[in-house]
């Protein structure tokens, strides 16, 4: 990559004259964080050509930088959803030049961290009035006790919710329960278990009687003893949850799933084992894990990510988006080269929607984050606004199509 050819799309964006191809290509290259830099100096130049300094109505250096600034804090903003207004000046030609720059601007931020969609004005989307409707998960999960007794977190007062074994089950503000063990704890609580389970456009936390503490995403159950009394503190996981896991080196903690065993002392990691992804994934934020399955066992250390391999004979370890793993635990959708598909699936899962697929969407994969607290259609727009693909909405169910498919 030249130099030149950054400067030359760069100005093809700022003037309009860009072609989809050339989009495409000034993406790759500013997604590159070795590009960064350059791209700034560059922007910085442009700023003080003559044709940008000879108004005294707008003193652009500095709008540009309030505008890399502001972006900047977007970013660190849980990255929700930002767009640029154009005011009532926007009549002015001066105006229209500083809207392009700052557009370039953010362009820089945004894409530089891999959260793009580039920030223009949205165009009106068809077929999207019904899909307003569908709004985003909640605190909602139902807990399920030893004698098989079914309570609903969600309509459940605050308080006290019962008793199980010298446990107390305590249902806590902003979508949380705890379990208070105590001395009076008998044996036989380890062996009464309880089952925690959100559906689909829900989520809830849990501190368990260990005080390890758990977040469970959309459609995902944890089942776990209302009081750890054996060798070990054993739970069994579906779908995904990210634990933070007091330490007991006496006791170590298992996360059990169909595919992955995690072993642990004390930690902070991500399970995600939906059955629909096809692999089960660990990834480590903080300490060691060991994890197994079968003959397999690898020791992981933080920052990693590991995957059973198709043979099933060893892990794969990787190095993940850190920030792509945990976005559901922040509140946030982040994609950085993501399959549609996946994609889809983490919509479906949230939303509580159905999907459904025309055509060849192979290779599509896109980059982007979003608030998770933004209803559905907000969310397809954005999608839409890559060009890369079209939704078809009908209430609950939407039909996902490459772009110009009808």
């Amino acid at each position: 990559m030249s130099n030149e050819e950054l400067k030359v799309l760069l100005e093809k964006y700022l003037s309009d004259e860009i072609t989809p191809a050339e989009r495409q290509r000034l993406q790759v290259l500013v997604q590159n964080d070795h590009n960064r830099h350059t791209l700034g100096e560059m922007i910085a130049a442009i700023l003080a050509e003559e044709r940008y300094t000879t108004t005294s109505q707008v003193d652009l250096q500095q709008a540009f930088g309030e505008v890399m600034q502001e972006a900047a804090h977007r970013e660190a903003r849980s990255r929700e959803r930002s767009m640029m207004v154009v005011t009532d000046s926007s009549s002015s030609p001066y105006f229209r030049i500083f809207y392009k720059l700052a557009a370039a601007a953010i362009l820089l931020v945004g894409l530089g961290t891999g959260a793009y969609w580039w920030y223009r004005s949205p165009q009106p989307v068809a077929n999207r009035p019904v899909a307003a409707v569908v709004v985003p998960g909640g605190n909602k999960a139902i807990l399920t006790l030893a004698d098989g007794s079914i309570i609903e977190l969600d309509s459940a007062r605050e308080g006290a919710l019962g008793n199980q074994g010298g446990t107390r089950i305590i249902k806590l503000n902003g979508g949380r329960l705890a379990y208070a063990a105590n001395s009076a704890a008998n044996a036989g609580a380890g062996s009464q278990y309880n089952t925690i389970s959100t559906p689909r456009g829900g989520q809830y936390q849990v501190v368990l009687p260990d005080g390890s503490q758990v977040w469970l995403n959309a459609a995902s159950s944890l089942r776990f003893p209302v009081a750890f009394t054996g060798k070990d503190r054993a739970v069994t996981l579906t779908g995904e949850a990210y634990f933070e896991v007091a330490q007991n080196a006496g006791q170590p903690f298992i996360v059990q799933t169909t595919g992955m065993q995690v072993k642990v002392l004390g930690t902070h990691f991500n399970v995600m084992a939906y059955s629909d992804e096809g692999r089960v994934k660990t990834t480590l934020m903080e300490g060691a894990v060991s994890v197994s399955q079968g003959k397999a066992t690898s020791l992981m250390q933080p920052g990693q990510q590991a995957s059973i391999n198709e043979s099933g004979e060893a892990f794969n370890i990787t190095r993940p988006d850190l920030e792509e793993v945990m976005a559901w635990k922040t509140g946030e959708f982040r994609f950085r080269k993501t399959d549609i598909r996946m994609i889809m699936r983490q919509i479906a899962r949230w939303y509580n929607v159905e999907i459904e697929y025309k055509g060849d969407l192979s290779g599509i994969t896109l980059y982007g984050g979003m608030t998770r607290k933004e209803n559905v259609a907000q969310l397809l727009e954005l999608l839409e606004q890559t060009g890369e693909v079209h939704f078809s909405t009908n209430g609950n169910h939407i039909t996902v199509m490459p772009a110009g498919m009808n």
